[in-house]
């Protein structure tokens, strides 16, 4: 969708900044800056949403979540931009829920 990325929330490792069930909108762009909130197609652990803690000297993208419990630096290890889908850009909804 032209570089345009529609999420719908799963889990609660982003804590206040994107709640459970939130809908957030991502953009893929070139380049990623430390405390850019990341979609992430990670090798290990699948699709994450994580913020970029650090990008290293190999231009390698290290991940972490936003609580305490969430999968660490260590945990997820540096990743390669190429597994980076997008940048958070908005916010639709945060922790919404469906009424019958």
């Amino acid at each position: 969708m032209l570089g345009f990325s529609l999420v719908l929330v799963n889990g609660r490792t982003m804590g206040r900044v994107l709640p459970h069930r939130s809908l957030a909108l991502f953009y893929r762009k070139r380049k990623v800056s430390k405390g850019d909130i990341v979609l992430v197609k990670h090798p290990e652990f699948g699709t994450v949403i994580k913020t970029c803690a650090a990008v290293t000297i190999n231009g390698r993208y290290s991940l972490r979540g936003a609580r305490p419990n969430a999968e660490n630096e260590e945990r997820l290890g540096a990743v390669e931009g190429t597994y980076i889908r997008g940048t958070l850009i908005a916010t639709l909804f945060k922790g919404w829920t469906l009424k019958d």
